[in-house]
């Protein structure tokens, strides 16, 4: 019944994650108006709103004007409630456990964010990372100072980076990685940084982008990181490898 009820309530959440995602880069506010089709602007009802149901019954198109919609919708929320369900089964009830929800929706609505504009909004990170910052404060790694040097090691090296390559890194995928290095330590930033690296090359022949051009890179990042967290131990001979 639990995991019912964490499964459902990330679904909900994931419903208002894909509304912000969509929202807060083209400084729209995330409260008006009110859920809309986004072709014939008709308000949704709470019955046009429920998680992965109501796209399932209305065949995925509006029942006012008929427009398809996107297949981002009930993704979003499928995903979004199995990273509830593990979380809660990987850390239960627990402090750990809030931290853990609000590292992953940030990797959620970045998704979205980065698949709809290619660029995530700094309100994001002003609004998360001070959470993180609380959370490793009261439950800090094995050295209390090693998410502070990892973060500065990570901006460096992606500083590095750039002044022999410039721009190939966005600064959204800087700022991610940097939020993990300093939440996880140095070692499993390198893993999700080779993970991350793997992931978006694949991601960029699948979807056949030319060399050089531009592609959302944060889902590579979020898939890796989410492997990471829920499959670490199959990781254990790259980890072996960083040291």
């Amino acid at each position: 019944m639990i995991d019912f009820f964490m499964f459902f309530t990330g679904m909900v959440m994931g419903s208002f994650f894909h509304l912000v995602g969509e929202r807060l880069p083209m400084k729209r506010s995330i409260l008006f108006p009110r859920s809309h089709c986004g072709a014939c602007k008709e308000p949704l009802s709470f019955h046009d709103m429920l998680p992965l149901v109501s796209y399932i019954v209305l065949k995925g198109s509006c029942k006012h004007c008929g427009t398809r919609l996107s297949l981002l919708y009930p993704l979003v929320e499928l995903l979004t409630g199995v990273l509830f369900l593990l979380v809660y089964r990987h850390a239960g009830f627990s402090f750990e456990g809030l931290f853990l929800v609000s590292l992953c929706s940030l990797f959620v609505i970045a998704v979205v964010s980065d698949l709809f504009y290619m660029r995530v909004p700094n309100e994001l990170f002003l609004f998360f990372f001070p959470l993180f910052v609380i959370y490793r404060m009261l439950e800090p790694l094995f050295i209390w100072w090693e998410g502070a040097a990892s973060l500065l090691i990570c901006l460096l090296l992606f500083y590095s980076l750039e002044h022999f390559k410039p721009n190939s890194m966005g600064g959204a995928d800087v700022k991610l990685f940097g939020v993990l290095a300093f939440c996880f330590g140095f070692k499993p930033f390198l893993i999700i940084l080779f993970l991350s690296s793997v992931t978006g090359m694949v991601y960029a022949k699948v979807f056949s982008y030319k060399a050089n051009e531009p592609f959302p890179f944060v889902p590579a990042i979020a898939c890796s990181f989410w492997f990471y967290l829920f499959c670490g131990d199959l990781l254990n001979p790259i980890g072996d490898f960083f040291g």
